[in-house]
């Protein structure tokens, strides 16, 4: 049996995939794991990692690495997207990845980063009729329309939650001012998202990344997190309003209360939540399906399909 391991080093968090294929063709997952390091803070306005983000994300490169040789000398596929795509030191981060943690990092195009969250998401989900599939990321936000598994058409945003917060949202519990320009600046976004994606009206509306995973689990009431209840849950829209409602009232103080709600998010989740829910309402969709499954997946079901 082969093992392989994805580290997919995202603008929020970075991800930790390992799986196991066996000699019929299929394949398991055997260990994961997930840190929030921010790595795009700040990329908006400084253009660049910064210093004490590349530092944590280096050390937890590190701690992946000694994780996957607990498993062997298996093969590890680094990627890196939006905040590393970004950076004007993207160069000095990719190097240090190697001298630091023996990693290869290979920054993707958002291209890439579609095809290969589609394939993450179909793995365990149908694939049936016209479904809009939505990637949330600390630096941005990726578009799929796809016809089954096939991709009609992918656009690519810089509707991150992280930039998103750094340039809208300052004030918790939310004002309603600043709330008001980030709803627009979403809005004004999405309508060429629409229109770039061919004013597209889906069957389906499915979203990933931890924006849309953590509102499931808030839904649910679910503590300690289980990604297997998570998978395939169906959210209708006043769900995600009733609970939108609920944390922009909230100090970050009392966010942190809520057991489901995961430490890191506590003012990421406002600009995600808004996000999800201009999503819903450009694309007319009433009920978002939660994928936990995409672009780490994606990365190692194509690593098995080219042995």
């Amino acid at each position: 049996m082969k093992k392989f391991a994805s580290i997919d080093i995202g603008s929020n968090t970075v991800r930790l995939l390992i799986m196991e294929a066996d000699d019929a063709g299929g394949f398991k997952e055997v260990d994961s794991e997930r840190v929030i390091c921010r790595l795009g803070e700040g990329i908006n306005i400084e253009k660049k990692i910064l210093p004490h983000r590349m530092d944590l994300t280096l050390d937890v490169l590190q701690g992946f690495r000694d994780q996957c040789r607990k498993h062997g000398d298996i093969p590890i596929r680094v990627v890196a997207t939006s905040a590393v795509r970004e950076a004007s030191n993207r160069e000095e981060f990719v190097r240090l990845a190697k001298e630091r943690a023996g990693l290869d990092v290979e920054v993707i195009p958002w291209e890439e980063e579609a095809r290969l969250t589609v394939d993450g998401v179909f793995w365990k989900l149908p694939s049936s009729g016209k479904t809009l599939i939505f990637d949330i990321g600390g630096g941005s936000t990726e578009f799929i329309f796809s016809q089954d598994k096939q991709v009609l058409a992918s656009a690519g945003t810089s509707l991150g939650v992280v930039r998103l917060t750094e340039q809208f949202i300052s004030q918790h519990p939310v004002d309603s001012g600043e709330y008001q320009n980030l709803k627009s600046h979403i809005r004004e976004q999405l309508d060429r998202v629409h229109f770039r994606l061919g004013e597209p009206s889906p069957e389906k509306l499915i979203g990933t990344a931890g924006t849309v995973t953590t509102l499931a689990a808030m839904d649910r009431n679910l503590f300690p997190y289980d990604p297997e209840k998570i998978h395939g849950l169906v959210l209708p829209r006043e769900n995600i309003e009733r609970l939108f409602d609920d944390l922009k009232s909230k100090s970050l103080e009392q966010r942190l209360q809520i057991p489901s709600l995961e430490q890191g998010r506590e003012d990421l989740i406002i600009a995600g939540t808004a996000l999800v829910l201009e999503v819903m309402e450009v694309f007319h969709c009433s009920h978002l399906t939660v994928s936990e499954y995409s672009l780490r997946e994606g990365i190692l079901l194509r690593a098995f399909q080219d042995q």
